[in-house]
Order: structure tokens, then C-alpha cells, then sequence
């Protein structure tokens, strides 16, 4: 029974993409304001109902207030973790992106075409340019959004920080905020076309300001945000 119900939302959500993306690109030429409200009230929400997916933030008066811009780390359990960002959040987020997701449809477009920064983890020198590119892209005032396990987690467990996004904070003195997300797992396993219903918790941790810590090393600060995230998953019942 879950086979053939999986196989129909497999064949809506294709539909979602392809015309949320259309109309997510669409609108960003009158203004990434605009796009963002698309892909949020509409495609994010769409693929939520199809789904099952029920959302819910935690301490976002953590970030309410907060006038500058910063770097999102994030655990990475699914698929899911983004569109359940879409949902809670309320200005546009860009994602820095491994650079195969060029290559996926509708997303893909999307994310190119919306300035989102790819990076190609087989080439360090590259890489390092997509992360001084990220700096620039959240000096010039917009949030960006990492995962710094690399990969989504196969087990659900949450694994080693990589220092990547911690060297874009150190050397453009951005704060870090560590988010937790639960559930998405369930709802979206890696490597499987499974789809169940379930909840998604979001739960937003205190800024962390790499000018607080001048001694930490990139992999030092990235420990220390792993282990603020992990606090913030225990706190999710």
C-alpha cells in the first residue's frame, strides 16, 4: 500500500517542482522578495501537504531581532531539512551547494538561477573561492544557509563539522547561528524513495560570534558548533 501511495506523491511532487520552480525563477526577475514567498507559501507548502510534513520552530525569537546576517549551520538528515526551512523562515535564505545539484532539475535551475553559491568538494582550490564568494554574498546582507556534516546523515545521527563555513565566518567576522532539525529523517529517509508523514522540529540556537573565540581554529569553532546543535537536538522532544 505505501509503495503505490510513495509512487502517486512521487509523480505530484514532480509536478510541484517543475511548476514551483518555474514560477519561483519567474518572479525572481521582479525581486528574490517575491521568489522567496513563492517557493514558500507555495512549492515548500505544496510538497508539506502532499507529504504528510507538519513543520515547527523553536526559539525563533532567537533570530527575530536580529538586524545582521548570518550563517545558518544546520544538521543534515534530508531532503526535507531545506523545504522545512522554507517554511519557518520569513526573508530569502541562499544555500551554499555541492555542485551536482547543477545538474538536478527544476531545483537546480532554481538555485542557480537565484545566485546560490555551488562548490566543488574534489577540488580544494575551488572550494575555497565558493567560500570567500559566501562571504562576500552575506556582506553584501543576505543569510546564508550550510550543512557542515558535508552530506546527509544515512543513520540520522549528527556527524563531524567540516571547517569549511567556519573559515567563511573567522575571516568575514559573520556570526554563526546553530539550528537543529528533527524529523525530516522520518519523513524522507537518504538514498530511498520512502515518503511517511511526520513532524519536522526547527529549533534555532544563540548566535555564536567567531570574534568571542580569536584563539579557535576553523575545526576548533566548528566542534563548538557541533556540539551547541547537538544541545539543540536533545532539547526536541
Amino acid at each position: 500500500m505505501w509503495k503505490i501511495l510513495n509512487i502517486i506523491q512521487w509523480i505530484i511532487i514532480f509536478f510541484i517542482m517543475m511548476i514551483g520552480s518555474f514560477l519561483s525563477i519567474s518572479t525572481l526577475f521582479i525581486s528574490n522578495k517575491i521568489s522567496f514567498w513563492v517557493s514558500k507559501h507555495i512549492w515548500a507548502r505544496l510538497l508539506c501537504i502532499v507529504t504528510g510534513a507538519k513543520t515547527k520552530a523553536l526559539n525563533m525569537d532567537r533570530i527575530k531581532n536580529n538586524n545582521e546576517y548570518v550563517i545558518f549551520c544546520v544538521n543534515h538528515q534530508s531532503l526535507f531539512d531545506i523545504i522545512a526551512l522554507y517554511r519557518v523562515l520569513s526573508k530569502p535564505i541562499y544555500f551554499i551547494a555541492k555542485k551536482e545539484l547543477k545538474k538536478v532539475p527544476f531545483i537546480g535551475w532554481y538555485i542557480y538561477a537565484s545566485g546560490m553559491i555551488f562548490i566543488d568538494r574534489s577540488n580544494s582550490e575551488n572550494a575555497m573561492k565558493s567560500m570567500k564568494k559566501a562571504g562576500e554574498l552575506i556582506r553584501s546582507g543576505k543569510d546564508v544557509v550550510t550543512f557542515p556534516e558535508g552530506k546527509r546523515s544515512t543513520t540520522g545521527e549528527l556527524n563531524m563539522f567540516k571547517r569549511g563555513s567556519f573559515i567563511i565566518a573567522q575571516g568575514s567576522n559573520i556570526k554563526i547561528v546553530p539550528v537543529a532539525i528533527k524529523g525530516s529523517f522520518r519523513v524522507s529517509p537518504p538514498k530511498s524513495l520512502n515518503l511517511r508523514p511526520g513532524k519536522i522540529t526547527i529549533n534555532f540556537g544563540n548566535a555564536i560570534n567567531p570574534a568571542d573565540f580569536p584563539s579557535f581554529s576553523p575545526e576548533k569553532l566548528a566542534n563548538h558548533t557541533q556540539k551547541k546543535v547537538a544541545e539543540l537536538l536533545a532539547e526536541i522532544q
